[in-house]
């Protein structure tokens, strides 16, 4: 069964964001106009399903210590407000097959201009992009290209994990530190450890930069 859903949330930025994580899509239940569809202790917020470990991920990394795991949508975005870090989904619509959650289930995408407009066109000083996933840095590049945006790849090598990437705007030239994460999805054959190692390497420039903020404040 095929059907056509839009992305129910949109981007999350606070003002002084350094960073951002960008998907694709949340899965089926997610996608609802209500939450009657989610299952006891999902978050109606990006990455909210009981089954993806990119929650359980991120605290890790940026809160070890902290004993307390987000549960709703307010303690996601708080946890994300005091390490500078943003989220957004480079999809807006989408049909969907056999209310499947993988990439490889989506297909017809219009692509998410709000969170183009609020990189681009907007004052913000965010340096580092974060893709959870090759499928979601190939369609980010699409987006731009669809929506007018010249962009440059320095040695034009798409294929690495972390590259530079320079976006032309209306009066300067934005560049971006990009990183393909692993995906936090369970279909990833990787083990929690894993993936929380990975991701503390990939973020150490944003958890450096938000240490010597707060000691000089």
């Amino acid at each position: 069964m095929l059907e056509r859903q839009e992305h129910p949330f949109s981007p999350y930025i606070p003002s002084d964001a350094i960073a951002l994580i960008i998907g694709t899509a949340p899965p089926w239940r997610l996608c609802q106009n209500d939450n009657s569809a989610l299952h006891e202790g999902e978050i109606p917020f990006f990455y909210g399903s009981i089954h993806n470990l990119f929650w359980y991920v991120i605290k890790a990394v940026l809160e070890p210590e902290n004993p307390r795991w987000p549960r709703t949508k307010a303690q996601c975005e708080n946890l994300l407000k005091r390490h500078r870090l943003g989220i957004g989904d480079i999809l807006q619509s989408f049909v969907r097959q056999d209310q499947k959650a993988a990439d490889d289930h989506l297909s017809d995408f219009s692509y998410n201009e709000r969170l183009l407009t609020r990189i681009y066109f907007s004052h913000n000083e965010i340096k580092y992009l974060y893709f959870t996933g090759h499928f979601a840095g190939k369609l980010y590049l699409k987006a731009l290209k669809m929506h007018g945006f010249i962009y440059r790849i320095p040695n034009e090598d798409k294929s690495k994990k972390c590259f530079t990437l320079n976006v032309q705007t209306a009066d300067a030239i934005k560049s971006h530190t990009c990183q393909i994460l692993s995906s936090p999805s369970p279909r990833i054959n990787r083990s929690l450890e894993e993936m929380i190692d990975e991701y503390r390497k990939c973020f150490a420039p944003v958890i450096k930069a938000t240490d010597e903020l707060v000691k000089h404040t």
